[in-house]
């Protein structure tokens, strides 16, 4: 599939709150794309597979009815090469499948699922702040790292990417 084929790829999800506080309210993040991306590592990193499987397509993609449903674009990952990593990565994990490495729509799909959980964890840790979290969202994630056991500040990137290595050497 070409490039160009591939930059009207486009996947609904669920845009919670915490997208607008996180972006517009708050200015934590630059844009929807960033808390995005941020918001399927957090899922990924604290829910599973069989869990994200289960959600119906109205919970990870929203509903127009609702005002939940935001519309994420491939082209605005062509020219985020971390991003892609990070989509190309939690999609791989998630299917199994080394297709998902080249597939933005199995990668957006498995993003949007991940993000609806991330979300929606990242809304009760901070959804109700009367002022921007900027502290909090760093000792959230510092909280994380010790709770999984990581003694050092290695992020869920560089733990996907060992993952994606390891599983790539020995298939």
């Amino acid at each position: 599939m070409s490039e160009s084929s591939t930059a009207t790829t486009r996947q609904y999800y669920h845009r919670h709150d915490i997208y607008e506080k996180m972006v517009s309210d708050w200015e934590i993040f630059d844009s929807l794309i960033d808390f995005f991306v941020f918001s399927a590592s957090v899922g990924y990193a604290v829910s599973d597979r069989p869990t994200v499987n289960t959600y119906a397509e109205s919970e990870f993609q929203g509903t127009t009815d609702e005002g939940t449903r935001g519309e994420m674009l491939w082209m605005h990952f062509t020219d985020k090469p971390t991003y892609r990593a990070v989509a190309a990565s939690i999609a791989y994990q998630h299917t199994s499948d080394s297709s998902a490495l080249v597939e933005p729509e199995t990668q957006l799909e498995v993003l949007a699922r991940y993000a609806h959980a991330g979300a929606m964890r990242l809304e009760r840790e901070f959804g109700d702040a009367a002022n921007p979290p900027r502290d909090g969202v760093i000792s959230f994630i510092d909280r994380f790292h010790e709770a999984d056991g990581t003694a050092d500040n290695e992020d869920i990137l560089s733990k996907i990417v060992d993952s994606f290595d390891n599983d790539m050497m020995s298939g």
